[in-house]
């Protein structure tokens, strides 16, 4: 086979194994961010963080917030929903950053479907 075929072949390969493998990496993020709580599911994103901030700061303590399969929850302790809302994402947050940084460096497939 001609060599430049060759190189280009072996680059799109990389391509797509690069690909496939960040989307497999956002993919473990929403799965860290996903929290059960009183029976409701949420994503423990910016969204929901900065509204269970604003309500804390008009001094609430318990509220209704309605669950990513928009059911309707009661949330008794505001407080404490949003402790754990940071740490899903910061847990989250830090393994994307360590994963992206490894499959960035990485320069062939080997290094990125090394685990």
């Amino acid at each position: 086979m001609d060599e430049r075929l060759e190189k280009a072949l072996e680059f799109a390969n990389y391509r797509i194994t690069l690909g496939n493998r960040k989307r497999d990496i956002r993919a473990r993020m929403l799965f860290l961010q996903t929290l059960h709580y009183k029976n409701g599911v949420f994503v423990a994103n910016e969204t929901i963080i900065g509204f269970i901030d604003a309500l804390l700061r008009q001094n609430k303590t318990k509220s209704i917030v309605v669950d990513t399969n928009e059911n309707p929850v009661e949330i008794e302790d505001l407080q404490e929903f949003m402790d754990l809302l940071l740490g899903a994402y910061s847990e989250a947050s830090n393994e994307y950053k360590v994963q992206m940084d490894k499959v960035t460096k990485s320069r062939n497939i080997k290094k990125i479907m090394d685990w």
